[in-house]
């Protein structure tokens, strides 16, 4: 597998999956275009400059569809873009009766419009070029588990498997992959907090046959795997990248 000299954005790259993702990519010798909005994005250029890559970044407000359209016109003014890994997402946790019709909208425009804009916009920029590239989209397991207090993330994850699997379909007869992974619990600086309750902890190791939590490096090898040769065949598939959750 070699992603050398090939272009390839990634969303919410600024911290958590995204900025191991970035690394990973780095270090396979891609050229790194990363998105990211209220994070620092030092982290991520040192460690693409370090690994040799080349490294371009851009802000936006994934929640806004503005920003999306001027996101990806700014992506593909780049030129020859070969990979798009949609990772940037947003979670709220609250109680149903909870949710307003402002959060909802916020994490669906964040988690699943913003997936269909710049998977749009680029592909389209791929087609046009000639280019086989590579779609990775990010859903979770709580779209296929469920979550009391993830209502509206699951529902808008959820969304993200149905897309996938139609814009591999769409998609195949330019050559262009379109596939999603589903990760499991790994702590970041979002949910580290939770996570780290030895409640929380217990539930989720009873569950899991390997009874240990990922890491984003774990999540980056199935990216990096998604967009490289050995891929080149598959399409439309959902990776649960878990350590065995969805199938206890």
């Amino acid at each position: 597998m070699s992603l050398h000299g090939r272009k390839i954005v990634v969303t919410g790259a600024s911290k958590g999956l995204g900025l191991g993702i970035v690394k990973r990519l780095a270090a396979e010798g891609a050229d790194i275009i990363a998105h990211y909005n209220s994070g620092d994005i030092s982290e991520a250029r040192a460690a693409a400059e370090a690994a040799g890559a080349d490294f371009t970044a851009f802000r936006a407000d994934l929640s806004r569809e503005d920003e999306c359209l001027r996101l990806a016109g700014d992506i593909i003014a780049c030129g020859d873009i070969y990979g798009l890994v949609n990772n940037a997402g947003v979670c709220i946790f609250e109680d149903f009766f909870d949710i307003s019709p402002a959060n909802f909208d916020f994490t669906f425009a964040v988690n699943i419009k913003s997936v269909f804009l710049l998977t749009q916009k680029i592909s389209q920029h791929m087609a046009e070029r000639g280019i086989k590239g590579r779609i990775v989209n990010f859903s979770s397991i709580a779209a296929e588990s469920g979550s009391a207090t993830q209502v509206h993330y699951s529902a808008a994850k959820g969304a993200v498997i149905s897309f996938t699997r139609s814009a591999a379909v769409s998609l195949g007869k330019y050559g262009i992959t379109v596939n999603a992974i589903l990760p499991g619990p790994i702590p970041t600086k979002h949910n580290s907090a939770i996570l780290a309750d030895e409640s929380v902890k217990k539930s989720m190791f009873e569950r899991m046959p390997l009874e240990s939590y990922g890491s984003p490096a774990n999540i980056a090898d199935a990216v990096a795997y998604l967009l490289g040769d050995g891929a080149c065949w598959t399409t439309g598939a959902m990776f649960d990248i878990d350590g065995g959750y969805l199938c206890a």
